[in-house]
């Protein structure tokens, strides 16, 4: 047993005394919280600091307002103290690029739906005249937010890009941010950070179990959320959820700039931080993205 699968038994003792742990399997990769799996049934996410031990309340919240109106499971907190939150293990397996290519084409048409019902589900939410103030997402999805990354990205990313790779960021940057009605949308409620790994599937049921990790959650751009699917799964899949989500060609053309800007986003994380990982976050990615000018839907 590590030093740190100790300190995260101790932490989980101390929330549930009586509770038997049998087995326990930590996960500290994560940016914001340390996980404890255990028994194979109960979720502890443990903050990493007390700037994010205030998100998980936030977080809370938010899950108890979505769950009734979604038709695909997300987290249940059982429990909320200072820097934790506990709830029933969601099953399924991580929905990755290779096991969407892993299915026939009905099957993936049939998965992109299930998907996509819950992303109109979810971005069709009333937030208006709400007892409880639902927070802005912490996600990039404001023209001003995403000026500002680009000054970061040239003088930090910049000296360390070819000319070819160069001339690619400038043009993604300036097919969205030289006009000033391309971030013109409906606030929606958003997820925020759809990576692979907050999605679940049963491979046998050929079904979505789950969505986790609401962190990132709130009010913003509902095309933020399509650009994360397209950067994992490809646009060619994500196409397959226009039966289940009426809105989706609105918002495609910002989900192209969110998908490929991300990946710039998460560099200047990197070398703003040092976590060498934000470096390897594309990886095993789709890289399947339709070409199209923002300015002509604008």
């Amino acid at each position: 047993m590590t030093d740190s699968t100790a300190t995260l038994i101790e932490r989980v003792r101390s929330i549930m005394p009586d509770l038997k742990i049998e087995h326990i399997e930590c996960v500290r990769e994560g940016v914001i919280n340390d996980v404890a799996i255990v028994n194979q049934e109960l979720v502890f996410r443990f903050a990493k600091s007390e700037e994010y031990a205030s998100l998980l309340e936030v977080e809370a919240g938010i899950l108890n307002f979505i769950r009734p109106h979604l038709t695909i499971d997300v987290p249940k907190p059982i429990y909320i103290g200072t820097g934790c939150m506990v709830y029933p293990l969601l099953r399924g397996q991580q929905f990755t690029l290779k096991a969407v290519q892993a299915f026939d084409e009905q099957t993936q048409r049939y998965l992109a739906r299930q998907l996509g019902s819950f992303l109109f589900q979810m971005h069709s939410l009333n937030i208006t005249n709400l007892d409880a103030q639902l927070p802005v997402t912490r996600a990039y999805v404001t023209r001003e937010e995403w000026i500002r990354v680009q000054e970061e990205v040239k003088s930090k990313v910049f000296p360390l890009l070819e000319d070819y790779q160069i001339e690619w960021a400038e043009d993604l940057f300036m097919g969205v941010l030289e006009n000033p009605e391309t971030f013109k949308y409906v606030p929606a409620f958003i997820h925020g950070d759809l990576a692979s790994c907050h999605i679940l599937y049963d491979v046998g049921k050929e079904k979505i179990t789950g969505i986790i990790d609401f962190s990132m959650a709130g009010i913003g751009d509902p095309a933020s959320d399509i650009g994360h699917l397209i950067n994992i799964y490809g646009e060619t899949f994500v196409q397959k959820m226009h039966q289940a989500y009426p809105d989706l060609d609105i918002l495609l053309p910002r989900a192209r700039f969110y998908a490929q800007a991300m990946e710039l986003e998460w560099i200047l994380r990197g070398l703003e931080t040092g976590a060498t990982f934000w470096f390897t976050g594309h990886l095993a990615s789709a890289r399947d993205i339709r070409t199209s000018s923002l300015k002509s839907f604008y």
